[in-house]
């Protein structure tokens, strides 16, 4: 009996009455004329038209089913369709525009094709929220990423590899392929061997860029995409990711353990040449040399744990160590700095004086005397004998505490002045060397008024001397 379930009967029975009436009244209608014609026999003619209608009973019966099977067919199909289970609740039902279910000749049919209906509407509200919601996640993702279909044309992007990679005059273009937006034959050769293998591609390219027309690195992954049941492949997306700022840190780093092992070798070489030399000497009896000798030493272990504070100072700030806030005095700090350089001063005959005057602050009294003593130091090292250094206090408000550290020494040529507080970073290098210097005075200067919450500047030309300006930030 599962046959006729759902069975269209109405149909089967308007169409059956329809073809025995027909067949019938069609039927009478040629025995009539033959009555006429032949005069056929009343016993004769009864028999025939009961057979007749026997016959026509079965045939109409036959056929009436033929006609409404495949509709009974669609009646099944259209209720496995609309009756398969759905999640989401998006298209309110009350508010479909579709009538309501009525009793008709195919009202079964009917119904579920408005079931169909109202189920096509809600899986294309959910296949509409879907795209939005892709689409907006895939415009807050950092990343470029670009899909690609496998004769290499553009389907989607998102707005970072836009701004990145396609020009204004083709963001709306109808057809556009990966190499009207990226000509590297990396990328392309990534992309066409991801296509071909279907394997994921990743490699580490530099690219020019729209953002600032300027080269920057990415890396890249390319990643098939399959269909679910098949497997095939029938496009790639690649993701760039921007990682030029990484390769900056990692080229500060390289350049950071370079210099830093130059720093420490260039003593230790000294060191150990004069210590060699110094026990031959002993060993043959002419020590004349010695005492000029061990002085060379000495002045290369001093050289050494300068080194060795600074770069252990500089870790500790880049740490982000907590400050020993306390009120300092200024005038007080700097009396003590000048005291503690007075005999390097005289050494140049370089006069140091201490203007302004103003009011404690809250700061890490340790912190504030290195910075003052670094840029002081720096002074007396690389300006002429004969010269003068300016400390001078000014109060900016009542915000901020100012400090100058001004010299009328050959000044600094303006190519150097962006990079003067890199560590490391040298003007002359051999001058400051010489002058013993290590190369992360003004490194330590800029982390620790970075620390405090305050900047640190320097302005300088050649002949004019330098004006290096701390501002602090009056803390409560």
């Amino acid at each position: 009996m599962k046959r006729f379930v759902r069975f269209p009967w109405r149909v089967y029975w308007k169409f059956f009455f329809i073809q025995l009436v027909a067949f019938n009244v069609l039927f009478v209608g040629v025995i009539s004329v033959i009555d006429i014609r032949y005069r056929v026999r009343p016993f004769v003619y009864n028999e025939a038209l009961l057979n007749f209608f026997l016959f026509s009973l079965f045939v109409a019966a036959l056929t009436s089913y033929r006609f409404a099977r495949p509709i009974h067919r669609m009646i099944l199909k259209a209720l496995r369709i609309s009756s398969k289970r759905t999640y989401g609740d998006l298209v309110d039902p009350q508010e479909d525009d579709l009538l309501d279910d009525e009793v008709d000749d195919i009202s079964e049919l009917d119904v579920a094709l408005n079931h169909i209906h109202r189920k096509m509407k809600k899986r294309k509200a959910q296949f509409l929220q879907a795209q939005e919601e892709s689409q907006a996640f895939m415009s807050a993702v950092a990343e470029g990423l670009v899909s690609v279909s496998l004769d290499e044309k553009i389907l989607y992007f998102n707005s970072q590899f836009a701004a990145q990679f396609i020009p204004p005059s083709l963001v709306n273009s109808s057809v556009l392929r990966l190499k009207d937006a990226i000509r590297s034959s990396d990328v392309l050769e990534g992309f066409a061997k991801t296509i071909q293998e279907g394997k994921v591609q990743r490699f580490t390219v530099k690219l020019p860029t729209l953002v600032d027309n300027q080269p920057r690195y990415f890396a890249v992954s390319v990643n098939p995409i399959r269909n679910e049941k098949t497997k095939n492949i029938y496009g790639v997306v690649g993701i760039f990711h921007d990682i030029t700022e990484l390769k900056k840190v990692e080229q500060i780093r390289i350049d950071f353990v370079g210099n830093a092992s130059h720093e420490l070798r260039t003593p230790l070489t000294s060191i150990k040449g004069y210590v060699d030399t110094l026990k031959e000497d002993v060993r043959t009896g002419q020590i004349q040399q010695a005492g000029k000798f061990l002085d060379i030493v000495s002045r290369n272990i001093d050289r050494l744990m300068d080194l060795v504070n600074d770069l252990l100072s500089l870790s500790t700030l880049e740490s982000h160590a907590a400050l020993k806030l306390e009120l300092i005095h200024p005038l007080q700090i700097s009396e003590q700095i000048l005291a503690e350089l007075a005999v390097l001063a005289a050494e140049k005959n370089i006069a140091i004086r201490v203007i302004g005057e103003v009011p404690p602050f809250m700061a890490d009294a340790h912190k504030v005397e290195q910075v003052l003593r670094n840029l002081v130091s720096n002074a007396i090292k690389f300006i002429p004998s004969g010269k003068t250094v300016q400390i001078r206090w000014e109060g900016a408000g009542k915000e901020t505490v100012v400090l100058r550290v001004i010299d009328d020494g050959p000044g600094i040529p303006q190519e150097h002045l962006d990079r003067l507080f890199e560590r490391f970073y040298r003007v002359d290098k051999g001058r400051t060397r010489d002058a013993g210097g290590t190369g992360l005075g003004l490194a330590i200067v800029k982390h620790i008024m970075q620390s405090h919450g305050g900047t640190v500047m320097v302005k300088s030309a050649p002949d004019k001397g330098c004006e290096f300006i701390c501002t602090f930030p009056l803390k409560t």
